[in-house]
């Protein structure tokens, strides 16, 4: 059947504007789109926008949905002096914690939130030692109830010895083979970071992950903890080592490299591996911050994440441009363009990913899009988009009035569809009280 979305303010960031036009959604994509008042299509179901904002929605690329029912965990003995002791004393401790309900009940809260941010497609990083085999599945039956479109992968690493690390990879290959769906649902080859993982595991992993074409998703120089090992233990630093293993591949997602080195960016600049930044978590961490202008200045593949830090990727967005005028004591850092170019690479990380084009609102586009709750105070142009949404969400806390993903309608009026949000909220607190006492 199709969808119509009329009396709408239609923009994208690659340059769409209508001040008042329709959207036209067949299937799971945009049939037509125009300024003025749409037309009648017979049996079409019609959502009147009332004049608010519709731009496509967004993309996630780096997310830890296990992370969501920590929110206002007690900690009373959490006391770190770096980040090494910040995993050890938190993170660390509530993975483990994990069983498969817990799985579940954290991947829909997360879900719940990426959809009431305007976000319709994410990467998730996840890890719970004590619940391997079919944790991933526990995620997609939770993002499915939401309706979002996701790439899952499970964390390998040596941290809990060898049977954890082959239960590990044996999950990525298990999801990879069994759950993968055209579309809705793709998959990685989790690992945690260059300093829990020896030369052997990430041999088995490469292992694993070749004959199923699987890009690797991987934590890189978050911390000052990885290039130390690296060089230490390896006599490399970090980013070379994992390019002796083939992980700097196309599709492979390198989350943080706030740590890296002159060689390095360099060499990722060669490679067609992705950096995901992720600032706000990397501000919360005091790890410092990526060089994000000079990667991009070198070529480098530069996305956006949140690392659990929430759902919000507008936020996110601002907080990157914000750090990087603290860090350079330049105003003009990350500028419009340089911003652009990170959701953008999102866009083309979720294509490459999902198989279907995202991004903009024109025909043959995935239907994802967020209708804002927003009307803007000053005139919205093809040029100027960006700078409503990032400071839109400051003054008018930006958010969506409704979602479609693939077409179909997620989320409307502001409400959830097909799910009963006050009850699993309710059922999430109360998984969340026996998650804390098992911390």
């Amino acid at each position: 059947m199709a969808l119509i979305i009329e009396r709408a303010r239609i923009a994208d960031l690659g340059g769409t504007c209508h001040p008042s036009g329709y959207l036209l959604i067949e299937g799971d994509r945009i049939a037509a789109t125009s300024s003025g008042p749409a037309p009648e299509v017979a049996g079409a179901e019609r959502i009147d926008a009332g004049g608010r904002l519709v731009t496509p929605g967004l993309v996630n690329a780096h997310a830890h949905l296990y992370s969501s029912l920590a929110r206002g965990m007690p900690l009373p003995h959490f006391s770190p002096h770096s980040f090494r002791e910040i995993l050890d004393q938190l993170w660390w401790k509530l993975d483990r914690a994990l069983d498969l309900d817990t799985v579940y009940q954290s991947a829909l809260v997360g879900a719940v939130g990426h959809l009431r941010c305007g976000v319709t497609s994410l990467f998730d990083h996840h890890a719970s030692p004590a619940a391997i085999a079919g944790s991933l599945s526990q995620l997609k039956r939770a993002i499915s109830q939401v309706g979002l479109r996701a790439d899952l992968c499970y964390e390998v690493t040596d941290r809990g010895g060898e049977r954890e690390r082959e239960e590990g990879i044996a999950e990525n290959v298990r999801f990879a083979r069994e759950e993968r769906e055209g579309g809705h649902f793709a998959a990685h080859m989790g690992l945690h970071a260059s300093f829990t993982l020896s030369d052997e595991t990430l041999t088995r992993a490469g292992e694993a992950a070749a004959p199923l074409k699987l890009p690797f998703h991987i934590h890189l120089a978050e911390g000052k903890e990885d290039p130390l090992d690296a060089l230490h233990q390896h006599g490399v630093r970090t980013a070379e080592r994992l390019d002796r293993f083939g992980i700097l591949t196309e599709g492979t997602l390198l989350i943080h490299g706030v740590h890296l080195a002159g060689a390095e960016l360099a060499l990722l600049a060669q490679r067609p591996a992705s950096v995901i930044h992720n600032p706000r978590s990397n501000m919360n961490n005091a790890v410092g911050a990526a060089q994000v202008g000079a990667m991009l200045a070198r070529g480098v593949r530069v996305g956006i994440g949140t690392d659990g830090f929430g759902c919000d990727i507008v936020g996110e967005l601002l907080a990157a441009r914000l750090l990087a005028h603290h860090v350079t004591g330049d105003p003009t850092a990350l500028g419009d363009p340089a911003l652009l170019s990170l959701v953008h690479h999102n866009y083309a990380l979720a294509e490459r990913a999902f198989g279907v084009p995202l991004g903009k609102l024109a025909p043959g586009y995935a239907a994802d899009l967020v209708v804002w709750d927003y009307d803007p105070p000053t005139p919205l142009d093809a040029g100027n988009l960006l700078a409503h949404l990032l400071f839109g969400s400051i003054n008018e806390g930006l958010r969506p009035w409704a979602v479609i993903v693939g077409g179909e309608v997620r989320l409307r009026e502001g409400q959830v569809l097909g799910l009963d949000e006050t009850a699993a909220l309710a059922i999430a607190r109360g998984a969340a009280e026996r998650l804390w006492a098992r911390v």
